[in-house]
């Protein structure tokens, strides 16, 4: 199992993670760092200040070895630092809310917000929450930590110039509405770092005790799965794809992952993984350009876009990948729909197609379903895309939203584009899905050559979430089935 080490910020504590770490436990040895001078070391002899506790953190990781690193705030800050000395055992690194733009105009203003005064008078909410973190240690905490501010602002030791040798993956994110941290501040570092790279959560604020356990979790872990991808360059944009296991040699078929409308490689869960390891087959997950870590798209979409992406977009990665393994494609709702009209197109370089809840027309269940989403989001309630999508997330939702309703997407039809496809096919949707009929998948089984229905009953749109087991068996049998 890999481990994780979590750095909380300035003035918070471990604390703040216990409602997370169960979370992150079921993929990594969990680790938290605690930096001096706060929690059970009130009185650490470790000097407070940022080469100290650069030094006592390297000496904390030699004891732990390779580890991922989220810092939040400082935390991130001090991994940046370490990284910059030593990275031999740290594997990756993500950090949120860092600042990292330290100059002794900056100092002051930091620390003039660190009385108990201004706090109890600015942020009473804030403050009663650092009352509860560190009880009567408050006040000596905040004073420390100004002169500490104020050192970091005379003599940082982060930069443009200094990042430039750190080769391992670094994600750096902040909330649209931290007032502490800049997108600017953060870029600057960001683009110097060889293979860092930038993503914002636009509704995510600074204080993480402020943030649900859940959404933070989620954070975590979509940033740090993110640190083993890889980025194909299209005509279309750079897309963002996750290889699992290893692509040993050119016969051997490859398992391809098309995600839904609002999809990404995170949103796929472990099913991709645990999918390939029972079938014994490598696999790659991709994104497609507007989605996730893909190069955002600003094309307004038509009746076309998903021959466009089956069509155009789903070569283009694949001759940018070189790969020319035969494939096993298996596509969720849009993906399923993709995999249908690429497959038609180019059955010899497909060994077999899996779906699970496409569609070949736009019925009108498909459209109803769609306007309790649009409530939802109007309510704030899909917030959660936003640890998926980061910035592309409102414009993503309704290019999927408003095409499906939109005029000429009325009568949308692709029953010409794969009739009479002769690439085996299973046909999977659950017998609750709220975007469409059981015609979706009678109708495509009668118009392909070699397909076969599989209803899953209890189940609504994302089969693959909901009946995990169910779905790797059935997916297995047909596989075993072609070979």
């Amino acid at each position: 199992m890999e481990k994780l080490v979590l750095i909380h910020g300035a003035i918070g504590d471990p604390k703040e993670f216990e409602a997370i770490v169960p979370s992150l436990e079921k993929t990594y040895e969990v680790h938290s760092f605690e930096i001096p001078h706060h929690g059970n070391y009130k009185d650490s002899k470790v000097p407070f200040e940022i080469n100290a506790l650069v030094k006592d953190f390297l000496k904390f990781l030699s004891k732990i070895g390779p580890s991922y690193i989220y810092g939040f705030s400082l935390g991130g800050y001090i991994a940046i630092a370490a990284a910059q000395i030593d990275e031999s055992n740290i594997k990756g690194i993500v950090t949120q809310g860092t600042k990292l733009d330290w100059t002794v105009e900056n100092a002051k203003k930091e620390t003039a917000t660190l009385t108990v005064d201004f706090l109890q008078s600015k942020a009473e909410g804030f403050y009663n929450y650092l009352v509860a973190l560190h009880g009567e240690y408050l006040p000596q905490l905040l004073e420390k930590t100004a002169h500490f501010m104020t050192l970091l602002g005379e003599n940082p030791i982060v930069s443009k110039e200094s990042v430039q040798n750190i080769t391992i993956p670094v994600r750096l994110t902040r909330g649209g509405k931290d007032r502490m941290v800049s997108e600017a501040e953060t870029r600057v570092i960001c683009q110097a770092i060889p293979n860092g790279r930038y993503f914002e959560v636009p509704h995510m604020i600074h204080p993480i005790g402020f943030i649900a356990s859940k959404h933070i979790a989620r954070h975590i872990t979509v940033q740090l799965n993110s640190l083993n991808y890889q980025w194909a360059s299209t005509p279309f944009g750079e897309m963002a794809y996750q290889i699992i296991g290893k692509i040993e040699n050119k016969s051997e078929p490859v398992v391809l992952f098309l995600h839904e409308a609002i999809g990404s490689i995170g949103q796929w869960q472990n099913f991709p993984t645990h999918l390939c390891d029972e079938l014994n087959l490598p696999g790659i997950v991709i994104e497609f350009p507007g989605y996730g870590f893909s190069q955002a798209e600003e094309k307004t979409r038509d009746a076309n876009y998903l021959h466009e992406f089956a069509l155009e977009y789903l070569p283009a990665f694949l001759e940018a990948i070189q790969l020319t393994n035969p494939l096993l494609i298996v596509g969720h709702s849009d993906g399923g729909t993709n995999a249908l009209l690429y497959s038609s197109k180019y059955p010899s370089n497909v060994k077999g197609i899996i779906t699970m809840a496409a569609h070949y027309i736009n019925e009108a269940q498909t459209k109803a379903g769609i306007q309790p989403a649009i409530d939802a989001w109007n309510a704030g309630k899909l917030k959660g895309l936003e640890y998926y999508h980061g910035t592309k997330t409102e414009r993503l939702f309704f290019a999927w939203a408003k095409t499906w309703l939109q005029a000429d997407f009325h009568d949308w039809d692709i029953s010409k584009d794969i009739k009479g496809n002769t690439v085996p096919a299973l046909i999977i949707q659950g017998s609750e899905d709220q975007y469409g009929t059981g015609a979706q998948v009678n109708d495509i089984v009668d118009l392909l050559v070699k397909a076969e229905a599989f209803f899953i009953p209890n189940c609504g749109h994302a089969p693959h979430i909901e009946k995990e087991e169910e779905v790797i068996n059935v997916v297995k049998e047909f596989w075993e089935s072609l070979l």
